[in-house]
């Protein structure tokens, strides 16, 4: 039996703040099954459920994680710009460039990740289960659509990986 996903992404994160996610994910999957069951606009996502797990897994993650470490380099820019700190201190912790630069190069090699895999930052905007399924539905037909293509246009040339980032 393999491990959820939504348990790797939340490993080694606080409690509180996987519990708020894993709970989301929860809530929204159980929505999400019911929409693409019920819903004749997400029927064709049903061979996909495995897929859409995944995606909104990496959703969640995205909203309650990576933007709040995108924030936090914002943030460090924005100080460090008017006040040229090299540390700023919020309680008891302490953001210094090595960190920042850490968080900056985690943030690189997710956005190539994603990028990788023809996914946008923008596709994780949504406040409602079903607006995410729309855009995986707009992702699969633009999927179905480049395979159909490169089948089209490879005519048995074997596909190359591309190295991941990191």
């Amino acid at each position: 039996m393999s491990t959820p996903i939504i348990n790797i992404f939340t490993y080694g994160l606080p409690y509180k703040l996987a519990n708020q996610i894993y709970k989301e994910f929860q809530d929204r999957l159980k929505e999400v099954h019911f929409l693409i069951e019920n819903s004749i606009r997400f029927k064709s996502l049903v061979d996909y459920k495995e897929t859409v797990e995944l995606l909104l897994a990496l959703s969640i993650f995205h909203k309650r994680v990576v933007s709040n470490l995108d924030g936090a380099l914002k943030f460090y820019g924005t100080v460090n710009k008017y006040s040229q700190a090299d540390t700023i201190s919020m309680g008891s912790y302490d953001l210094t460039v090595e960190e920042k630069n850490k968080i900056l190069g985690l943030l690189i090699n997710y956005r190539e990740l994603i990028k990788k895999f023809g996914i946008s930052e923008v596709d994780f905007d949504y406040n409602e289960t079903k607006d995410f399924l729309s855009i995986v539905n707009q992702l699969k037909k633009t999927d179905d659509y480049a395979e159909t293509k490169q089948n089209k246009n490879s005519k048995g040339r074997e596909d190359k990986e591309d190295d991941l980032p990191f």
